[in-house]
């Protein structure tokens, strides 16, 4: 109220029903002279419960009957009659962050016309709260373990895996920062069980209340010629919303002079900040106005050293593990070649994660002007991590219409090429093949967001329009494109979508843009309360129960089915051999090594020796089997005769033997094998010897007389094959025989 004449510097009351005493503590500066008369209203979620009119001097207090101008400092208790504290529902002592304040209407007793003189308004709280430390250490630490988890999967080969264990963990984190996108707007009244539950999320985008660094922050700004805020050690200036105490009993939450219409809309005086927006949100964490942009900046370098560190230090054990033999040589080999690869990825992804809150909290520092160094430090943030996802958004779409030009699918680079699979596919492996660009499309969709959050903090329903348009268009984009890897994915981020958007439709009512009855607002925030509650502990069990099965599972990429795309076509496989796999393929790599890069002409040159070696010794069997009768050549080769076999016994077993052989090998290996032993046969016919039959070779001189037929051919060597019968004295089926064996030998040069 303007122009009030009763202004509290300080009003403090509790009630404790067991006792039914009413602890009271009152410092409250008075123009008023006179005696008064409050109109006291209960107001419990927007309903008026109770209404009754007091005469100060009725009360009993001194200080009240009449009022003098000056001071007025009140420190006690009273004890009120059991009648008075029945009509305090039960309800009301169980309920967090229960909505109920009370409005005191001050007039002149002597004034007949009733003109107002002062308002005052207390707001009632019972200590109770959703907002709870063990609630954000948890939501925090699951979503931490899933993205480490992601990240562990990709460094070592799991990608299916991984692919699905990012796009749901990274889906988490931006739901729980649209949260708090939406409940950082400047709407006219934010309830307190919306506002409580926001603050369980807040750390997603920075801010984390730590003591030591508010003080150092507020250092900072001062030391760079800002002005630090000290509201929440103020004891002369009233901030709404006030900083909870914790208490057992029912507490009038924050005293101050205001004016407060149907709509629960507050406005301040000179003794009273009206904190909305990104402002209330700060201040609710314990956070200054003039620390929100340092804190928010100081923990996201803070994280990102930490999980370099994490990284390198892994590297380092690893290594340490490896040398002492606690580790196997080969274990862990994709992570210890390209561990620089996987930290820079790492902290590429985490960046990404973190666009929404620098641009936020950046942005907004335009207006704010902490101080000079800020300024310019939250202008660095920005520019840098704004070229990085923009250059990030371009090498992908650059290397997918590359790709889709070159191979009619972006499937064929984005995956194939094992250097952008390392650097950038945290950015695309999220969706389908074909919409690898929307990664770009959520950053612009969050820089919308952050921009209207940023630049519109003087006009909540400007706000709350915009927002509840831009979550509209994604809504109706996600369900039509349905870009997600598959199809839980996609449902599990249109549900998100949904909840996002549910949540900017109720916001429009906390601006009061429909000037709708204040119980209607009170109504929306449980409704606020309800659905993202139970919607992030069923996100929180889906990233638990996904990173439990990748922990307990021998192959986690078999626990997921592969994406009905291409990818895993041109995807090259790395995963970590079995051991035994290992040293046999680290063996093979070691005798590889003793042969010459020219190892294709080494195996020719040792192929054409072994063809002319063969030649030769055929071209030798005919002679030696040449017995035409002419005057140049007189060659005896008797053959070999057993006593009960015929001559050509010898022959047939050799043709028996190889025929079983070639029957009983197979390949190219059994197949040169058979022939090296059919050829050390045929010099072991040569050389036998026996009781009754000797072979006379000629020697080197005869052989030079001898001529050489042009046929290599043991048959061909003969005019024709009656000559062959009379010279061998052979049979039809000898000769037969003898025909075969011709036969095999020829494939046999044919092949090699």
């Amino acid at each position: 109220m303007e122009n009030s004449q009763l202004v509290p510097e300080s009003f403090t009351v509790y009630f404790d029903p067991s006792s039914r005493a009413l602890h009271y503590d009152l410092n409250i500066d008075s123009e008023i002279s006179g005696n008064v008369v409050a109109y006291i209203d209960v107001y419990a979620y927007g309903f008026k419960i109770i209404s009754r009119t007091e005469d100060a001097c009725s009360l009993g207090w001194k200080q009240f009957c009449p009022l003098t101008p000056g001071t007025i400092e009140v420190n006690s208790i009273e004890y009120i009659s059991k009648t008075y504290a029945d009509m305090i529902p039960g309800i009301a002592y169980q309920v967090p962050d229960i909505d109920a304040y009370m409005r005191l209407k001050i007039v002149n007793a002597n004034d007949t016309s009733g003109t107002q003189v002062a308002c005052i308004e207390a707001f009632f709280s019972n200590g109770k709260s959703v907002s709870q430390t063990g609630v954000k250490w948890a939501t925090a630490i699951i979503a931490g373990v899933g993205l480490i988890t992601s990240a562990l999967l990709a460094a070592f080969g799991s990608s299916i895996a991984a692919s699905h264990i990012a796009a749901n963990t990274m889906s988490l984190f931006l739901y729980f920062q649209s949260v708090v996108l939406v409940s950082m707007q400047h709407v006219d009244y934010l309830p307190p069980i919306a506002s409580s539950w926001a603050e369980n999320l807040a750390w997603s985008m920075g801010l984390i209340q730590t003591s030591f660094m508010q003080k150092i922050f507020r250092w900072y700004v001062q030391s760079t010629g800002g002005t630090p805020d000290l509201y929440l050690t103020s004891t002369t200036e009233s901030v709404l919303v006030q900083k909870k105490r914790k208490r057992d009993l029912i507490y009038l939450a924050a005293r101050s002079i205001v004016k407060r219409s149907s709509a629960n809309i507050l406005y301040g005086n000179s003794n009273v900040k009206i904190y909305r927006g990104i402002k209330r949100m700060g201040y609710r964490m314990g956070i200054e106005a003039t620390s929100i942009v340092a804190t928010g900046l100081t923990f996201f370098l803070f994280c990102g050293y930490a999980l370099a560190i994490c990284i390198i230090c892994s590297k380092l054990f690893i290594e340490l593990f490896v040398k002492c033999g606690l580790i196997k040589q080969n274990k862990f080999a994709k992570f210890r070649q390209s561990w620089k690869m996987v930290l820079k990825s790492a902290l590429l992804r985490y960046s990404y994660i973190a666009f929404t809150q620098i641009a936020v909290l950046c942005i907004w520092e335009y207006f704010q002007r902490d101080s000079a160094a800020m300024i310019v430090m939250a202008c660095v943030f920005l520019v840098t991590i704004f070229t990085l996802m923009f250059w990030i958004f371009w090498r992908t779409f650059k290397f997918g219409r590359q790709s889709e030009r070159e191979y009619n699918n972006p499937a064929a680079i984005l995956y194939g090429n094992k250097s952008i699979v390392d650097k950038y596919s945290w950015f695309y492996s999220m969706f389908k093949a074909d919409f690898y660009w929307w990664g770009g499309v959520i950053l612009a969709f969050f820089f919308v967001k952050a921009l209207v959050i940023a630049c519109a903090q003087g006009s909540g329903k400007a706000q709350c329009l915009i927002i509840f348009i831009a979550d509209l268009v994604y809504f109706v984009a996600i369900i039509r494109y349905k870009p997600f890897l598959d199809k839980v994915t996609n449902v599990i981020n249109i549900l998100m979508q949904t909840v996002n958007l549910v949540n900017s439709f109720l916001f429009l009512f906390f601006s009061n843009l429909f000037g709708q009855p204040a119980p209607v607002g009170s109504i929306m925030a449980w409704v606020f309360f309800i659905l993202n509650a139970a919607f992030s502990f069923i996100l929180l069990i889906l990233i638990l129960t996904y990173t439990g099965i990748v922990l307990w599972a021998k192959n986690p990429d078999l626990r997921f089915k592969p994406v009905k795309d291409d990818r895993m076509a041109f995807t090259k496989a790395d995963n970590e051999l079995d051991p035994t796999v290992a040293n046999e393929l680290l063996a093979l790599g070691q005798t590889a090594k003793e042969h010459n890069n020219n190892w294709q002409e080494e195996l020719e040159e040792q192929q054409h020796r072994f063809e002319t070696d063969e030649k030769e010794e055929t071209y030798r069997n005919s002679l030696l089997y040449n017995t035409k009768q002419n005057n140049k050549s007189a060659i005896s080769i008797p053959l070999v005769v057993n006593e009960n076999t015929s001559p050509s016994t010898t022959l047939d077993e050799d043709e028996k033997m190889y025929q079983l052989d070639n029957t009983s090998q197979s390949g190219l290996k059994s197949r040169l094998k058979s022939f090296t032993d059919k050829v050390k046969r045929t010099n072991t016919v040569l050389s036998r010897k026996s009781n009754k039959s000797v072979v006379s070779l000629p020697t080197g001189d005869e052989i030079e007389d001898i001529e050489q037929p042009h046929s290599t051919g043991l048959l061909n060597s003969y005019e024709s094959t009656s000559d062959f019968k009379k010279t061998h004295n052979r049979t039809e089926s000898e000769l037969s025989v003898a025909k075969l064996h011709e036969q095999k030998k020829q494939e046999q040069f044919t092949f090699i």
